[in-house]
């Protein structure tokens, strides 16, 4: 391989190398602008009828999914099962995470040390 052509290959692995990192940087950060606008268009709508109402007739190509379905009315359902058996869990684990750094060790401490010197003592009387 001669000179000019391992010149033109490494030119040509370099370039491409850096056009595809740009291009993919440019569709990130086209893609993050889209769900960042679609989010705070949720989020104002949450707030506002006039926006809620022009999200459920928008028909922009540039952002895909829930928006020209619209917003449903926000409903609070029944937690699963599972939910609550998760939240009773989280409470019972807090409980005792809560009965473990109120406890007071010191006393347990100086409780077995107490045990400990009066075996000691019996055993050296015996």
């Amino acid at each position: 391989m001669g000179f000019t052509t391992s010149l033109f290959s490494g030119f040509t692995l370099t370039s491409t190398t850096l056009y595809l990192t740009l291009l993919y940087h440019q569709r990130a950060r086209a893609r993050q602008a889209a769900i960042l606008h679609q989010q705070s268009l949720i989020l104002n709508s949450l707030t506002d009828p006039v926006i809620a109402s022009e999200l459920a007739t928008m028909e922009d190509e540039n952002y895909s999914g829930g928006l020209r379905e619209g917003i449903k009315d926000y409903r609070l359902e029944k937690a699963t099962l599972a939910e609550r058996w998760k939240d009773g869990w989280n409470r019972e684990l807090e409980s005792t995470v809560r009965w473990v750094q109120g406890f007071n060790w010191r006393e347990v401490r100086e409780a077995v040390e107490g045990r400990a010197r009066g075996w000691s003592e019996g055993e050296r009387r015996a």
